[in-house]
């Protein structure tokens, strides 16, 4: 039976987040490139995306020290690339070279045969090269930065530092303002994603500038339409993810009221979110969940046919602004309120998925840290309350189990599968358990209804 343990990808994953052996390949491809004699090859990896038998991508900084008398030193953003065949990054690597490559510090990209890798020193990956321009500090703050914002010599340029690369997706970068130090996010958008991603910003801009909302948002500075980027101010905070571990019901109160804010406010995205896309996105997602654990694929494949039969009878609710990728890390607590980010997904649709999917995010943490479920169960109350207090309209409580038990399943993927953490296994079957218990109203964290089939009953 196959499982993550027999797939090449996984494997070279491993290879990749073992220093030594990363280390050393990279030296070696150095010295093929260049003459430069190395004194020392340092790199860390970042971000991964792990699709089981398919792909993955990691990302990583490498830092190359030269063996002169300065010691001088390079730093590169590599993207590895990596391919569970062995033809699929052969035919990737050969197609590069049909690209004009553009100016780095490193090789632009060089094959590894045996980890079935391509490797891309950045700004030269596929997709997104307007990455090369944000890159310049100079044409950075002349595309982006308002001119009374400019600093004022070439020399006083603060390089903008690259925080997130997705290829085909986006970028994110921060940038600093040398004179106020006030801190900036750049995000380099795809043609397809731009104009409704700008559209929402704008809207939720105009939204907190009218008073409709009661937490903060990224401040809209500019829009260049020549390198598809957008320039926001930070929201300041600490990531209600760390708060998160604290299971504070006040802090959930007062999110609550704050997404009840949001959910009545007068916004009119594009995007409109149905249960069968949420379970169309489910199935994608699952496959590889599939593929890596297979002992989990009976009972998934149990939970997603009870979540189908669900979504026909449930009454979920239409036409509410909805966050859409709302998970702690997108909320920010300080002393002065909460303040809310990305909203790249804004939608119309179900307000109990925002709610839901918050909700399955402490779950999700609780079980991991082996939080207390009363614990847990207090925080979840504290925020229902507030927020039926907000709207004054009762939560159907029978569609917010029905969130939950969809998105512990794609936190799960998203959390653990995805950028396997220490402990990824042991936190899928977690929340697979915990997906089924919350369906039979067993949950030990949460007091909702018990949903099966045509059968809802309260608890």
């Amino acid at each position: 039976m196959m499982s993550y343990t027999q797939d090449p990808v996984f494997q070279t994953i491993q290879q990749i987040r073992t220093p030594q052996i990363v280390e050393e390949v990279l030296s070696q491809v150095w010295s093929r490139w260049s003459s430069h004699h190395l004194y020392l090859v340092k790199v860390t990896p970042s971000l991964t995306n792990y699709k089981p038998y398919e792909r993955a991508r990691v990302m990583a900084e490498a830092t190359i020290v030269f063996a002169d008398d300065n010691n001088s030193s390079v730093t590169l953003n590599l993207f590895f690339h990596v391919f569970a065949k062995a033809e699929i990054a052969r035919q990737e690597f050969e197609n590069s070279y049909t690209h004009n490559f553009l100016p780095c510090q490193g090789p632009p990209v060089f094959l590894i045969p045996h980890w079935q890798t391509v490797v891309w020193t950045l700004p030269n990956a596929p997709n997104l090269r307007e990455l090369e321009q944000l890159l310049q500090p100079k044409k950075f703050c002349h595309f982006l930065v308002p001119p009374d914002q400019i600093p004022s010599g070439i020399e006083d340029y603060p390089t903008p530092k690259l925080l997130r690369y997705v290829p085909l997706k986006r970028a994110i970068l921060a940038w600093e303002n040398p004179n106020t130090h006030r801190r900036y996010f750049a995000k380099l958008l795809n043609a397809t994603d731009a104009p409704h991603v700008v559209r929402n910003f704008q809207q939720v801009d105009a939204a907190f500038a009218s008073g409709e909302l009661g937490f903060s948002v990224p401040k809209f500075v500019s829009y260049n339409p020549a390198v598809r980027t957008l320039l926001m101010t930070e929201v300041l905070g600490t990531q209600f993810t760390e708060l998160m571990h604290r299971v504070i019901p006040e802090s959930f109160s007062l999110v609550g009221r704050n997404l009840a804010r949001l959910h009545d406010c007068n916004l009119h995205p594009e995007t409109v979110w149905t249960p069968s896309k949420e379970l169309a996105v489910l199935h994608r997602h699952m496959k590889g969940l599939k593929l890596a654990l297979p002992h989990l694929t009976a009972q998934l494949e149990g939970v997603i046919s009870r979540l189908e039969d669900l979504s026909e009878q449930l009454p979920f609710l239409e036409n509410y602004p909805i966050h859409g990728n709302l998970f702690g890390d997108q909320i920010l607590y300080s002393p002065n309120g909460i303040g809310i980010v990305d909203w790249d997904a804004l939608s119309l649709g179900d307000p109990l998925y925002d709610l839901g999917r918050l909700i399955a995010h402490l779950i999700y943490i609780a079980g991991r840290e082996k939080i207390s479920p009363p614990d847990v169960k207090a925080c979840v109350e504290a925020l229902l309350r507030a927020y039926e207090q907000e709207t004054n309209r009762p939560i159907d409580r029978s569609c917010l189990v029905w969130h939950i038990a969809t998105q512990l399943l794609l936190r799960g993927k998203i959390s653990s599968l995805r950028k396997l953490v220490e402990g990824w296994q042991t936190h899928l079957d977690f929340v697979v358990n915990e997906s089924e218990q919350v369906l039979d109203g067993q949950s030990l964290y949460l007091c909702l209804p018990t949903l099966n089939h045509s059968v809802l009953s309260e608890v």
